[in-house]
């Protein structure tokens, strides 16, 4: 089994404390009429190819566009945007236009980066993260630069404004590419920073999901390509999916226009239900700013086996920081995803978790 088979397998578990999931619960997700959704689109967009065959680039670069201003990203193209199937699907793409450079990522880094590129049978370059800002600076010209600025999974790590000047500054210096997965940006609790692609447009890819904030079945994301890959990018797309849905497009189009291009209208509540979380975590002595995930450290190294024995003893769900680095020092790590549970079953969890490891000791 893959490791994001393995994620997916863990989001579904019938878990009273699901710290698996990187996905909220069901109920707060987006409501949405998906024929309502492709009449608006249609209203606007009449002559859209929705029922056919169509450009691999897409057909909501115009939508996108304001979407993305909408972000802060004043400097958005509708020509540079390209639709994919969900962000997965981007950064498969992204390896494969990189297929003969260096492609490098934090260490932990999300699997689906690793897993892509083992199908190519490369390894990524591992940068320490707390050495980063001097590791960067070795990345050669060409070569691609994966991260989540915002709230990365699995360390929750958010990159502070000074560090994003720093990491643009050495892109545009050294002439290497940023690939920034921006899944988790709209579930910043306060203020969300200002994101990389606006501050070098012709150095990052900046790509978004819709599974976290609409559904994870329309599999769409939405890319901001730099100029001189957008033919390259969606040649390849060509050759992988050919497109994306036309119906999942006008689905989210319209969802979008009905909501004035805007992801985090509809999620008040959610978000001051994570600053209520963010409280408790921190009263735990867990250092949480936003998006869903967080490290939790044991006094005791960590595998699957002891994971599995948690979920059938404890009835917890919990994911090894493991799963996602070779690093001996991160196995006393749990991912903690904090999306799916409610704030009281989360403080109920964890204290299981930590009365587990006390009598496994």
């Amino acid at each position: 089994m893959s490791r994001i088979s393995f994620l997916n397998q863990l989001a579904a578990t019938e878990s009273l404390y699901n710290f698996g999931a990187g996905v909220p619960p069901l109920e707060r997700y987006a409501a949405y009429n998906e024929e309502d959704c492709l009449a608006t689109f249609l209203h606007y967009f009449p002559n859209a190819p929705v029922r056919k065959y169509h450009n691999s680039q897409g057909f909501l670069g115009e939508i996108g566009q304001q979407f993305f201003k909408n972000d802060g990203f004043q400097e958005a193209e509708k020509e540079h945007i390209i639709v994919t199937q969900g962000v997965q699907e981007a950064i498969a793409l992204a390896c494969l236009l990189f297929r003969n450079e260096p492609i490098a990522c934090f260490d932990p880094c999300y699997p689906g980066l690793v897993d892509a590129m083992s199908l190519l049978g490369r390894q990524p370059m591992l940068l320490h993260r707390e050495r980063w800002m001097d590791e960067i600076k070795t990345i050669p010209r060409g070569s691609l630069f994966y991260l989540s600025s915002d709230f990365a999974n699995p360390t929750g790590k958010q990159l502070t404004h000074e560090e994003r000047i720093f990491l643009v500054e050495w892109a545009k210096k050294n002439g290497f590419f940023i690939f920034d997965d921006a899944t988790y940006r709209f579930f910043a609790i306060d203020s969300p920073q200002t994101s990389l692609v606006s501050m070098a447009p012709e150095n990052v890819f900046h790509a978004v999901s819709f599974s976290k904030i609409l559904a994870p079945g329309l599999r769409m994301g939405l890319v901001h390509v730099p100029k001189d890959f957008i033919p390259l990018f969606a040649a390849a797309k060509s050759n992988i999916s050919l497109n994306t849905s036309g119906y999942n497009q006008a689905i989210v189009g319209g969802w979008l226009l009905q909501n004035e291009f805007s992801l985090t209208a509809h999620l008040f509540e959610f978000k001051q239900e994570l600053a209520h979380k963010k409280k408790l975590l921190n009263d735990l002595n867990l250092s949480y700013h936003g998006g869903f995930f967080v490290p939790m450290a044991l006094d005791k190294e960590l595998d699957f086996d002891w994971c599995a024995a948690l979920l059938r003893e404890e009835d917890v769900a919990v994911c090894p920081m493991a799963l996602f680095s070779e690093d001996r020092t991160l196995r006393r790590y749990l991912r903690i995803a904090v999306a799916q549970v409610s704030p009281e079953r989360m403080v109920e969890g964890i204290m299981k978790i930590h009365n587990f490891a006390e009598r496994e000791h």
